[in-house]
């Protein structure tokens, strides 16, 4: 009766002591904000429990009927904020658990007289999680979380609203993402809280997004004992797993997952099974480069199974009538399409490894096979824009492709992805072998190796789109560039948002252009500059540089983005002339094949006098003729290796550099540049002692007739053609790209081979 007349001093009494006594069992600070003890109940307030500003747990409201204190009665706790982290800096569980498993292991505990003989009845009400795992990547967040246990009868579970994402990467990076509307878990308990069997688990709404362009929504079922299973020989059933879903969004059941669990022994088996079914099912949520889902089928499985630290996976999907409309593809849609992948392969969680045995795709005729490993290992790797991953990949993969028939493997190709192959007739055999090593941690032990099989292949006819490049005819070419100073174009959106101004322009590539310069009459020290900085080994290698692709693989691998490849003269010939500049699959795939045509039928002096006389040279002006006249005054055969090294200078980013010509001179800066370069080609030894001492003291001079406007009004109008640019415009070191395929200057001292500029001479007569 003491205790009911004085609420207040007895309510402090008892937070004193349940704050004591949480302190002494889960060593951890708490604190508390009001207790109060009233007729048959305690009630606390604002409980927090653990460090920082972000404890491990907060607790609004717990209220305990008296008898909980001795045994029975009921708990509830609302309001209840978890925040919870495993591994890493922030842990606050690991002491805490272990802390907890040592108060159970000692013998007072485990007699059954220690025991209470009745425990309280348990209520939560709209708990929060928030938990991490560092060891792992895992994040998991909730909404309200309602908890009812029953000690000896049973319990229920309620999460409502979960969302997680496994991202390996660290806090901030990306990865497959899961949750649900509602997850029920619920279960049986005998001798207090001792389960009574194992709980089933229920689920309404769930999504998992396994792959970047797979979401599997909709995920409804259950995971539980079978009915009428029971546990035998001290062994608990196997779960039973029936799960149905949907994709996207969609609301309609498209696949079933069933499967055995069993929780004790650490293993089990689930079959995911997507019978066959037309894609307009799903037209709410397909993305709009679907085009025709009416004619499009997919059917597909998915057996997945585990045992210790193994996940085992093998599965095939088919699609047939597929038609896309994809910028990363083509710019033509790709119709009536059928594909085929299987897979098979095996994952270590703790290792964070995948071991692929096969990744098999089908294309018509085409078949390419994709095996090795990835790993994320231990570590971090910071990217040249300053961007961080929270692991270090590596990786050893190889791509096979079966020998076919050369006429098969272009068959297989939609026509829309190689449009300008269309016409050729092959024969012979095509196969491949291709192998790549990453390790992050060693890029510079980055490896490129096997070989294209693609010499096997014979070109009975050429595709009339080609022949003129053959026959010597004309090419006309019609290009996007900027309106002159003072007019406007057609607006121009550009990756990013930013936009430009754009106008078309033809013009002549061959012997109707009469500013066009036939290989004899392009000035050797121009040809041997721009050998030296854009193809070193041009007159040696193929049309590709296998050291090259290596070396441009490593640096897009430590700036973290693909920003750059390696691309030859023949490349960049094959670019300009006969396809276009979007960075398409088509693209690629036209432009790999071109290459080695060429290579194979076209002198490399004709294939030098075509690129000259096609590649931009500034803002409007395309081809050397028009070049060597705008800068310089000059035919293209007059023009001195000093000259031809400012040419080298600025083909990277000719519209970008053209602000050196609105100067009047080059800038201090720039003139080291372009000497730079000169010297690296009379160090490749395509100059002689005598011609680059005189040009190395010769001054740099521009002839500026055709410069119709003032220095600001040309920067102004460079500003506005060109897109913006993060990164300022400087020179950097001067390279020399194929040295290791090409190297004529690998066997010769510098100053020492005059005669390297001959080869170039000697050509000319065969020509």
């Amino acid at each position: 009766m003491a205790l009911v007349a004085a609420p207040w001093w007895g309510g402090s009494l008892a937070g004193m002591i349940l704050k004591k006594k949480l302190e002494q069992t889960l060593g951890l600070p708490v604190r508390m904000g009001t207790a109060r003890l009233g007729l048959g109940e305690w009630v606390f307030k604002d409980l927090r429990v653990g460090d920082g500003t972000e404890p491990l747990m907060t607790i609004a409201r717990l209220q305990a009927s008296w008898p909980a204190a001795l045994g029975g009665g009921r708990v509830t706790v609302s309001d209840v904020a978890f925040n919870v982290v495993w591994g890493g800096e922030k842990d606050n569980l690991k002491a805490l658990l272990a802390r907890l498993r040592g108060k159970g292991t000692g013998a007072q505990s485990s007699s059954p007289q220690s025991r209470p003989r009745n425990l309280p009845s348990v209520r939560v009400e709209r708990a929060r999680l928030r938990a991490v795992d560092a060891a792992h990547g895992v994040r998991v967040k909730t909404g309200d979380i309602d908890v009812t246990v029953e000690p000896g009868s049973a319990f229920t579970a309620s999460v409502r609203e979960l969302e997680g994402v496994w991202a390996p990467g660290g806090e901030d990076a990306d990865g497959p993402r899961f949750g649900a509307r509602v997850i029920t878990l619920a279960g049986g308990l005998e001798k207090g809280l001792h389960l009574a069997g194992d709980p089933s688990l229920a689920i309404i709404d769930a999504f998992a997004t396994p792959l970047p362009n797979l979401d599997l929504t909709g995920v409804t079922g259950t995971i539980g004992p079978r009915q009428g299973d029971a546990a035998s020989n001290g062994h608990a059933a196997p779960l039973v797993v029936e799960l149905r879903g949907s994709y996207g969004g969609s609301k309609e059941a498209l696949w079933t997952a069933r499967g055995i669990v069993d929780l004790r022994g650490g293993e089990g088996r689930v079959a995911l099974l997507a019978e066959r079914f037309t894609l307009d099912r799903i037209a709410d949520v397909l993305p709009p480069e679907v085009l025709t889902p009416a004619h499009t089928a997919v059917d597909g499985a998915l057996d997945v199974s585990w045992a210790e630290d193994a996940v085992r996976f093998v599965g095939d999907l088919r699609l047939s009538g597929l038609s896309l409309m994809h910028k990363g593809l083509s710019s033509e849609p790709l119709q009536d399409m059928a594909l085929r992948l299987d897979i098979r392969g095996t994952a270590f969680p703790s290792r964070r490894r995948v071991a692929l045995e096969r990744l098999e795709g089908h294309l018509g005729d085409l078949e390419g096979r994709l095996s090795g490993f990835v790993e994320l290992q231990p570590g971090s790797f910071t990217f040249a824009s300053g961007k961080r991953l929270g692991f270090l990949p590596k990786l050893d993969l190889t791509l096979e492709v079966p020998r076919v028939s050369c006429a098969k493997a272009l068959a297989s190709f939609p026509a829309a992805l190689v449009p300008k192959l269309q016409g050729f007739a092959l024969q012979g055999f095509f196969d491949a072998n291709l192998g790549v090593k990453v390790d992050y941690a060693d890029l510079e032990n980055v490896a490129l190796t096997g070989k294209v099989g693609i010499d096997g292949c014979k070109v009975l006819k050429a595709a009339p789109s080609v022949l003129p490049v053959l026959t010597g005819q004309s090419v006309v070419q019609t290009v996007e560039v900027p309106p002159p100073p003072g007019k406007t174009g057609t607006v121009k959106v550009l990756p990013g948002g930013s936009t430009i101004e754009v106008e078309d322009m033809q013009f002549v590539v061959g012997p109707e252009n009469p500013e066009f310069a036939p290989f004899a009459q392009i000035s050797p020290g121009l040809i041997n500059s721009i050998l030296t900085t854009e193809d070193n080994g041009f007159f040696k290698h193929r049309g590709w540089v296998s050291s090259e692709f290596r070396t441009a693989l490593k640096k897009n691998l430590a700036r973290g983005r693909f920003h750059g490849g390696a691309s030859s003269i023949t490349m960049q010939t094959v670019k300009n002339l006969l396809l276009t500049q979007e960075k398409t699959l088509s693209r690629k795939l036209q432009e790999l094949f071109l290459v080695w045509y060429l290579e194979q039928n076209v002198p490399k002096e004709r294939i030098l006098e075509l690129y000259f006389n096609a590649i931009e040279f500034g803002p409007r002006i395309y081809g050397i003729g028009a070049a060597a006249r705008h800068y310089f005054g000059k035919k293209p055969s007059e023009l001195t290796a000093l000259e031809g090294a400012f040419f080298s200078s600025i083909l990277p980013s000719p519209k970008r550099r053209y602000i050196q010509y609105c100067h009047g001179s080059l800038t201090a800066q720039w003139d080291r540049y372009v000497r730079r370069i000169l010297a690296k080609v009379h160090e490749r030894g395509r100059l002689s002692d005598e011609e680059y001492a005189a040009l190395a003291s010769t001054p740099f001079v521009f002839d500026r007739k055709e410069a119709t406007f003032t220095e600001k009004q040309c920067l102004d109008w460079v500003k506005k053609i060109v897109p913006p640019k993060t990164e300022p415009d400087a020179p950097g070191e001067v390279e020399s790209p194929g040295d290791e395929e090409g190297g004529e200057a690998a066997s010769h001292a510098a100053g020492k081979a005059s005669h390297m500029a001959a080869p170039v001479r000697r050509r000319r007569a065969a020509h």
